[in-house]
């Protein structure tokens, strides 16, 4: 990313990689013809070797997978938290009124190449990762042995295998670092207080965020 300023920037990849697999669906987006497309997909984080791979798959219907045939770049983007601040929430409107709204959000994207495959073994090794990772924690997790392997192989041909080969992982938490210690602790007691879940969402990360600056 050529912005956002340095304070909201995030490139640990372990921390990206947590965000990416808490929020799990993708907007990838790639360009065909000079305009960009975009279609909305899970995608996982894998290793091939020392290469970090998203991996995803979309209906054979779709045209997206053509385009990649041969690999293309493309870019995948994570949506996490995000809500709206409300000026009334900083201290410092009440001291000097020099506020304004503003939205706090974190985003994870991931640039690189894009390639496609129909390897019945690489897509059913993908299936079970990807079923796996978000039945993991149920009391009942559903497998994709619970269903009939004739149905399974059915649906399985009817989509293509994605693979996002990582070039560049970066983040985005505009968290409101750069305002002071009061006017951060305003906005997370606001958001908490919020019937919204995405705002509650968001004051969760500011108040790990705070935990981790004190330590």
């Amino acid at each position: 990313m050529s912005y956002p300023p340095r304070a909201f920037q995030e490139m640990r990849e372990d921390v990206l990689l947590e965000a990416v697999d808490a929020i799990g669906l993708a907007a990838l987006v790639v360009v065909r013809d000079g305009a960009p497309e975009a279609v909305s997909l899970p995608m996982l984080a894998t290793r091939d070797g020392e290469t970090l791979v998203l991996e995803g798959h979309v209906a054979l219907a779709n045209p997206l997978w053509r385009w990649a045939e041969g690999g293309i770049p493309a870019l995948a983007m994570f949506q996490g938290p995000h809500a709206y601040v409300h000026p009334g929430w900083y201290p410092a409107k009440r001291e000097h009124g020099k506020v304004v709204p503003t939205w706090n959000y974190v985003v994870i994207q991931a640039h690189g190449t894009l390639s496609t495959t129909r390897d019945p073994a690489w897509l059913s090794a993908h299936l079970a990762r990807l079923t796996d990772r978000h039945e993991a924690g149920r009391a009942e997790p559903w497998s994709i042995a619970d269903a009939p392997e004739g149905f399974i192989q059915g649906l399985q041909r009817g989509i293509v295998g994605l693979s996002l080969h990582v070039a560049r992982l970066e983040g985005v938490w505009k968290i409101a670092q750069h305002h002071s210690e009061p006017n951060r602790h305003g906005v997370i007691a606001g958001l908490t207080a919020s019937p919204q879940p995405g705002d509650r969402a968001m004051a969760a990360v500011m108040a790990e965020a705070e935990r981790d600056r004190t330590g």
